[in-house]
């Protein structure tokens, strides 16, 4: 007689898995917070399950984290309820969101990855109904998402980050112009990603990356002078497109066009481009791998 056959592991609904993985740590919280959620408001109305949900929330910490992470959760891995679910999210959190954007921000720097496509679509659609409601802190949040953004990479995935952040930030452009570090690092981002852009059948993209590039330039653009001598790099590489041809002839040529307070390219060139704008164009990935490879290598020569 053969053994049965043994049962295969059940597959998460946030975290892409093999039978070899062992369960995720988080995603075996944020489904425990699920649960939770949902036996709180099981066969209640949406008024009753509102009420339901903010009489446990007031009950204490444990329960108002547990209430906004299943809540969260159900945004990503339920898109039909994502509304009603954010929208619950919103009348119940006691702390602007915060438990929220420090989950977003975990999953973005160590699960992004792993993530299957609905929670992907899903959290970039979180993060887009973040901004529009003004929540502090989502800025940060649209900078760790620009850090996913791979350059030199034309996958599907990656072309639809890379469009879907930056509609982002030209539908909620007066947003954007409220952060200095915003704007620097989103025209650092998408200055180096247009030259990838280059196929016919990216071009309509490219030109939005432009577009949107040339517009915080010439409005913003002591904002960007903190960029440092990196942006002249960067200008160059895209000079030849005729839109930024015109701004490199002002940088060079008439630089009180870009604005009053700049005095030329010299400016730019005697300014250090900061740690954080090179490390900005590197995914948390390989950022983990070279930080890894550079602390083994010099642990490695100190012992030799």
């Amino acid at each position: 007689m053969e053994p049965a056959p043994a049962k295969a592991k059940p597959q998460g609904r946030l975290l892409v898995s093999t039978q070899l993985d062992a369960k995720d740590e988080l995603e075996e919280r944020l489904e425990r917070c699920v649960v939770i959620v949902q036996a709180l408001t099981n066969g209640l109305s949406e008024r009753e399950a509102n009420d339901a949900l903010t009489a446990n929330v007031c009950k204490g910490q444990q329960q108002h984290e547990e209430v906004c992470l299943g809540l969260f959760t159900l945004v990503l891995t339920e898109p039909s309820q994502a509304q009603r679910c954010y929208r619950d999210l919103t009348l119940v959190n006691r702390d602007g969101m915060n438990i929220v954007l420090v989950k977003i921000n975990q999953i973005l720097m160590e699960k992004f990855l792993k993530l299957q496509d609905n929670p992907r679509t899903q959290l970039v659609w979180l993060v887009r109904e973040l901004v529009k409601s003004g929540v502090i802190g989502a800025d940060g949040v649209i900078m760790t998402l620009l850090k996913q953004i791979a350059g030199g990479d034309i996958s599907a995935k990656n072309i639809w980050l890379a469009e879907s952040v930056l509609d982002i930030l030209l539908d909620q452009k007066e947003w954007v112009l409220k952060s200095g570090m915003l704007i620097a690092m989103s025209v650092y981002t998408y200055l180096r990603l247009i030259v990838d852009h280059g196929t016919p059948n990216l071009l309509p993209l490219r030109q939005k990356e432009v577009d949107f590039c040339i517009s915080m330039l010439r409005e913003k653009f002591m904002e960007c002078l903190i960029i440092g001598r990196d942006l002249v790099r960067l200008l160059q590489n895209v000079a030849r497109i005729p839109e930024m041809e015109l701004l490199w002839r002002d940088l060079l040529h008439n630089p009180q066009a870009l604005s009053p307070q700049f005095t030329g390219i010299l400016q730019l060139l005697t300014a250090r481009t900061s740690r954080k704008f090179l490390a900005c164009r590197l995914t948390p990935d390989m950022e983990t791998k070279l930080l890894f490879m550079t602390s083994r290598f010099q642990t490695q020569a100190l012992v030799n």
